[in-house]
């Protein structure tokens, strides 16, 4: 074996040793500084380990040297910690210690808040109060249920939006624009008392499209207003069904005509516009081909105003 060689071989083993020796010493941190221990409990580590790194104020100023499992069921687990001892100035006995996470899913560590100047210092093997961290899970779960609540409200403005373009498109030649007044005078539904009269309409007859609320043969409803401006009623009810379709453009679209129809008499008959009321009852399987449209008339009562409020409100 040549002289050469063995140079080689001593200064390859060197560097190997020297190189083993720094990553030892790496890993014992303030080996040659003055430490002290503090504990800590948490009923949950969440993934936390030995040797993972303690930050006071986000600096790394002590490792995790030792986790212990409770020694009875329902106890908690122990983190053995050790810090520089400077830190002793600033950590006290109402600091507390959390485990955090180096961004969504990277290393766990431990971070130590300041105490207050009021609280004593920290002593060697101290206990602290621990806070549970946050859980992953509950956190995807919180984001999952927030994201549900967008997607509703979303779907609750394209509704608005498609009502206001539907309302638009009906009454875009009459002026109305305000999607409140569609339901101005509604009622929730058709009322049980009494009728004196009653008059049946096919939408065909009186409506320009099968789609639309413009009226095309206004005299239809002629006799219908006759009747309640020459007789006494309790109320009268403009009521619109549809044939087939689209379940809320159809209730659009049978509110939309009950209106016309409704504006039509208070226009044009000496009428109490308060006892006029309207309801669209959205698709309705006796609608017919064309849609129908009704005007329920209910016999005149001595009746409180209370109860007249109950009648117009479908009681």
């Amino acid at each position: 074996m040549s002289k050469a060689f063995r140079v080689g071989a001593f200064v390859v083993l060197a560097l190997l040793f020297l190189s083993t020796g720094i990553f030892l010493i790496g890993n014992k941190e303030f080996l040659f500084s003055p430490t002290y221990r503090l504990k800590t409990d948490f009923q949950n580590v969440s993934g936390l380990d030995n040797g993972a790194e303690v930050r006071v104020g986000g600096i790394h100023e002590g490792t995790i040297s030792r986790i212990d499992l409770p020694t009875e069921p329902g106890g908690k687990v122990t983190v053995v910690m050790k810090l520089h001892s400077t830190t002793q100035n600033i950590i006290r006995k109402d600091s507390i210690a959390s485990i955090k996470t180096e961004g969504l899913l990277g290393n766990k560590y431990l971070e130590i808040s300041f105490g207050t100047a009021k609280a004593q210092t920290v002593q060697n093997d101290d206990v602290i109060a621990g806070q549970a961290p946050l859980d992953i899970a509950e956190q995807a779960k919180d984001l999952a249920a927030s994201a549900k609540t967008g997607v509703e409200a979303f779907s609750d403005n394209m509704t608005a939006l498609q009502h206001n373009f539907l309302l638009s498109g009906f009454f875009r030649k009459r002026g109305y624009n305000d999607p409140s007044e569609l339901t101005k005078n509604s009622i929730s539904k058709v009322p049980a008392g009494t009728r004196t009269k009653e008059f049946d309409y096919d939408g065909a007859k009186l409506f320009d499209k099968p789609d639309n609320a413009e009226l095309k043969n206004k005299k239809a409803i002629d006799e219908a207003g006759s009747f309640l401006q020459e007789n006494k009623f309790a109320l009268a009810v403009v009521a619109s069904s549809a044939a087939t379709g689209d379940i809320a453009k159809d209730r659009l679209l049978t509110e939309a005509r009950a209106k016309v129809i409704r504006d039509y008499l208070v226009q044009n008959f000496k009428l109490d516009d308060t006892r006029i009321k309207t309801i669209g009852l959205g698709k309705s399987n006796q609608a017919g081909d064309t849609g129908t449209v009704q005007i329920l008339v209910y016999a005149a009562k001595p009746a409180s105003p209370q109860r007249l409020k109950q009648i117009a409100a479908g009681h």
